[in-house]
C-alpha cells in the first residue's frame, strides 16, 4: 500500500506545481522577457515574476546539454527553453523526426509542431523551416508515391502563418536516419531589420525581414 501511494504521489507531482513555488530545483535560468525556464526532476516549466510556476512540468521544451558552434539560430543555439514574447518552443517526434512549434505562456500549443527546425521570436517574427513535397510519380511495382522533399527557411508570425519566404528550396531526405538533428538554420542577424541567410548553394544573401 505505501509503495501504491508514493507512486501515485509521483505520478501527481507535475499536477501539483502548476502555481506554486518553485522548490529543489535542479536549474533555474536568468530572467528573460518576464519568465526563467526551471527544471525540476527532468521535466521544465517557467516562473513569472512573482517566482510561480506558470503551468506545469513539461519534457517537450527544447533543451541542450551543449549549444552548437556553428551558424545556426536554430534549437541547436539554446542550452535551456526560452519564453521569448509569450512563446517557447516544444518538440513533438512523428515517424523518428522531430518537428517544432510553439506554446505560449498558459502551456497551450498555439503553432503546432510542423517545422523542420525554429528561431525564438523577434519582433513579432520567427525564422522556420517549413517542410514540402513533390510528387514525382507513382512506382506501380510498388503501388508507392515518388516523392521528393525539401524545405524552405521562412519567417512565421506568432500564430504560424508565414509571411514571407526567404529562402531554398533545400532538399532533404525524410527519415530518422538522416534527420536525427533538426537541420540548422543558415542565417545572421545584421539589424533589426535585416538578416543574411545561406542558400542551397552554400552562398551568403542578405535580405530585409520587414
Amino acid at each position: 500500500m505505501k509503495t501504491i501511494f508514493n507512486t501515485l504521489i509521483l505520478l501527481f507531482l507535475p499536477l501539483m506545481s502548476f502555481g506554486q513555488t518553485a522548490k529543489n530545483a535542479d536549474f533555474i535560468s536568468p530572467m528573460e522577457d518576464g519568465y526563467a525556464a526551471v527544471k525540476i526532476h527532468n521535466q521544465w516549466s517557467f516562473i513569472d515574476e512573482n517566482g510561480k510556476l506558470i503551468f506545469d512540468l513539461r519534457n517537450d521544451l527544447i533543451t541542450n546539454e551543449t549549444r552548437t558552434n556553428a551558424v545556426d539560430l536554430g534549437v541547436a543555439s539554446m542550452t535551456y527553453p526560452l519564453m521569448i514574447e509569450e512563446r517557447a518552443i516544444v518538440k513533438a517526434l512523428k515517424d523518428g523526426i522531430p518537428y517544432f512549434g510553439f506554446i505560449d505562456p498558459k502551456g497551450k500549443i498555439v503553432i503546432k509542431q510542423e517545422f523542420l527546425n525554429v528561431s525564438n521570436f523577434k519582433d513579432g517574427s520567427a525564422l522556420a523551416l517549413k517542410l514540402s513535397e513533390e510528387v514525382l510519380g507513382e512506382s506501380k511495382p510498388l503501388g508507392k508515391r515518388v516523392v521528393s522533399y525539401f524545405y524552405d527557411l521562412v519567417l512565421i508570425d506568432k500564430e504560424g502563418q508565414i509571411t514571407k519566404y526567404l529562402c531554398g528550396p533545400f532538399p532533404i531526405k525524410l527519415s530518422k536516419e538522416h534527420l536525427k538533428k533538426a537541420p540548422p538554420i543558415l542565417a545572421k542577424d545584421l539589424s533589426p531589420n535585416l538578416i543574411a541567410v545561406q542558400t542551397p548553394e552554400g552562398k551568403w544573401e542578405v535580405m530585409s525581414i520587414d
